[in-house]
């Protein structure tokens, strides 16, 4: 075996020899001075014993001309290559600092901002070098250099090639890279382009934020083979403080499919961008803040404290109530007791008082609803919601004024004159009328009065058809969300009820003519979140962020939502790549033909030189082939084309069958709900004071 000589202190291809750096896969590395440039640089040297192979001299001088076509601050710069003395040699720009490589074995796990900073000046480079045709094909912590400056620069191009070159020094089958940065199509052996260059980025970027490879083995076949088959880990289950942005990036980075992943490195610096300030990475901070309110402390230290309300909604105190002082206490007699006077008896009559209330609350509010209801009726065109503003105008802002009049004055009634949940059921509830009365489908010309008729008809004739399973499903649904909270047992279950109801009808509603066999995955997702959702109902009496029974069951909807979509939006997709594939196909040997006719053309037509040669004829290039659109485009369109779709069944089976006007009324009676709570803990609060 040869063995390689010590040149320090001799001078090679004008450069002075000054120490050893290292030794590389391909040859050794020094750090010399560069006579005539007067600065320090790198001398790479090929190893003898590589140099026996006229293949691995390629391979080598392919890095220098590679290199030396790309100019930019994040690439080492090539100043010279070629051969001396039997010797082949890269004289390249010397770097003071150390490798990502050497900096994570020191350092462990590189801080958020530091490791986004550096993996953006590499994606940059690496944009350059795209926009050359080359590909480096060797992404890796110990190919990427970061100087004194904290400019991160990509080194060893040994594996590199461009994208037209005609020459290939890769065999057929053969794997370059490193496997632990592999990309599955470099596992494969299959083509590659500059997304394989992404991949092995998000795994650098994986392996700087994590100090751990994406994926190990006990051999490079076993780790290429996770790299095909294995999903990528989750960075934020090894490190917890890292953001989730950072945690979706690599996933799309490293996702198996080139299509799938980022597309141009500009991409990843763009998504990098919106995560760093002027001053570099922000990190996130908490929104939580904490407030003492003196007048409210010292109430709750000076007063006994009263059992909880039923409502979750409350108000500020009264500036009257503020620092009262607490009631005397009750004065104990023996003997017969007289009968209590004073304020008892109309305390005993805040009852009946209420009552009355809240029947006329749900008096104003239903025929609020029905104003609103004859407003969107007015209308000379059924469907459309600018119609009753268009054609009669002053018909519908009477009616609507009224209706809005008529909530106004309810609200007037409320003990809390604003709460968020009353207000949305109310506002809700108004614009669904609207559009309940806008889509009755009346004959031409029909007046209000007698369309407003009709959706009685209409509500009445289709109260249990299967149109409106959807409608009765959001009812059950918003009804166990109100009163799931709430502490008697017999509520409780009443809601959970409920809540399982309200799921069987959505389960029905999207079974309902469905041709397409459910997924069963989602299935299982439906059940698992519903048996969720039913032990937080039973065990929860407040509500919880995580552990929420409204949530649970709502994502469990969404599960049944998607069990049968997905496979119809994947028979749409599947339909679009057929005729997209035909179409394609169809353009290609039309461009085809045309190309023929066309060198048929110009081999017929004989031109002549000055001197009466005949000329070579110049062909036309060769069209490019038409390739049909990629399958997640395609699945975009269909998922866009039967979410319309079904928009438009929807909306138009709940207004052929007054569905609309159903939710609205519905709508009403839960901010009648809303009422009712706030008269009740109102006068438990009056009883005990």
């Amino acid at each position: 075996m040869d063995t390689e000589p010590n040149l320090t202190g001799t001078v090679f291809a004008g450069c002075k020899i000054i120490s050893k750096l290292g030794q590389g896969g391909m040859g050794s590395v020094y750090k010399a001075h560069q006579e005539a440039l007067d600065k320090f640089v790198c001398v790479k040297l090929l190893s003898p014993e590589l140099a026996r192979e006229q293949r691995n001299i390629d391979f080598f001088l392919r890095e220098a001309r590679s290199a030396a076509k790309l100019e930019h601050p994040n690439i080492v710069h090539i100043y010279n290559f070629g051969q001396e003395n039997g010797s082949y040699f890269i004289i390249m720009s010397y770097v003071e600092g150390k490798t990502l490589q050497d900096l994570v074995a020191e350092k462990g796990p590189l801080p958020v901002g530091e490791a986004t900073d550096i993996m953006a000046g590499v994606l940059q480079g690496l944009a350059h070098a795209h926009s050359k045709s080359v590909i480096h094909r060797d992404i890796k912590p110990a190919n990427i250099l970061v100087g004194a400056d904290k400019i991160p620069r990509i080194v060893d191009f040994g594996l590199a090639r461009s994208i037209t070159e005609e020459k290939q020094l890769t065999m057929a089958g053969e794997m370059v890279g490193t496997a632990y940065f592999m990309s599955p199509e470099q596992g494969l052996a299959g083509t590659v382009d500059s997304r394989a260059d992404l991949y092995a980025v998000g795994a650098t970027y994986f392996y700087i934020l994590t100090g751990k490879y994406p994926f190990d083995g006990k051999s490079s076949i076993e780790v290429i083979h996770k790299h095909i088959g294995n999903p990528v880990p989750n960075v934020m289950l090894i490190r917890q403080d890292i953001p989730i942005w950072a945690s979706r990036v690599i996933e799309r980075l490293m996702n198996k499919k080139p299509e799938d992943r980022y597309q141009t490195a500009a991409e990843v610096v763009a998504e990098f961008s919106k995560y760093n300030s002027e001053d570099g990475y922000v990190e996130p901070t908490s929104n939580e803040r904490t407030f003492d309110i003196p007048e409210v402390t010292a109430r709750m230290q000076a007063a006994p404290q009263p059992p909880p309300r039923a409502s979750l909604e409350r108000s500020d105190p009264k500036p009257s109530d503020r620092l009262a002082p607490p009631p005397p206490p009750p004065t104990v007699r023996l003997g017969p007791q007289p009968a209590a006077a004073g304020p008892r008896p109309a305390l005993q009559l805040g009852a009946l008082h209420n009552g009355l209330k809240l029947a006329a609350h749900l008096a104003l509010t239903l025929a609020g609803t029905g104003c609103f209801v004859l407003a969107g009726a007015s209308g000379a065109v059924s469907g459309s919601l600018s119609s009753p503003l268009n054609s009669n105008p002053a018909t519908a802002f009477t009616l609507a004024l009224a209706g809005t009049v008529l909530y106004a004055w309810a609200l007037w009634q409320k003990p809390l004159k604003f709460t968020l949940a009353y207000s949305f059921f109310a506002l809700a509830a108004a614009a669904a009328a609207y559009s309940g009365g806008a889509y009755i489908p009346a004959p031409q010309g029909a007046d209000t009065v007698t369309k407003g008729f009709l959706a009685i008809k209409i509500g009445l004739e289709n109260m249990f058809s299967g149109a409106n399973v959807i409608v009765y499903a959001l009812f059950l649904y918003l009804a166990a969300s109100k009163a799931v909270f709430k502490g008697n047992w017999l509520v409780k279950l009443l809601s959970t009820a409920a809540y399982l109801g309200g799921l069987a009808l959505t389960y029905l509603y999207f079974k309902a003519g469905a041709e397409v066999t459910p997924e069963q995955l989602w299935l299982a997702a439906g059940g698992l979140l519903a048996a969720l959702g039913l032990a937080a109902a039973v065990t929860q009496k407040e509500f919880s962020l995580f552990f929420n029974p409204q949530l649970l069951f709502l994502a469990a909807n969404l599960a049944m939502f998607s069990m049968f979509t997905n496979p119809q939006i994947e028979n749409i997709t599947s339909q679009k790549e057929k005729a997209e594939a035909a179409a394609a196909a169809q353009a290609n040997r039309l461009n085809l033909q045309n190309y023929r006719q066309a060198v048929l053309a110009a081999q017929a037509e004989i031109l002549y030189d000055e001197e009466g040669r005949p000329l070579e004829p110049k062909l036309p290039r060769k069209p490019e082939e038409v390739k049909p659109p990629e399958r997640g485009k395609l699945q975009n369109q269909a998922r866009l084309e039967y979410y319309k779709a079904l928009s438009l069944r929807i909306t138009g089976t709940l207004a052929n069958s007054a569905g609309i006007i159903f939710i609205a009324f519905f709508l009403a009676l839960m901010a009648n709900a809303c009422f009712a709570e706030e008269l009740a803990a109102a006068y438990r609060e009056r009883e005990l004071y």
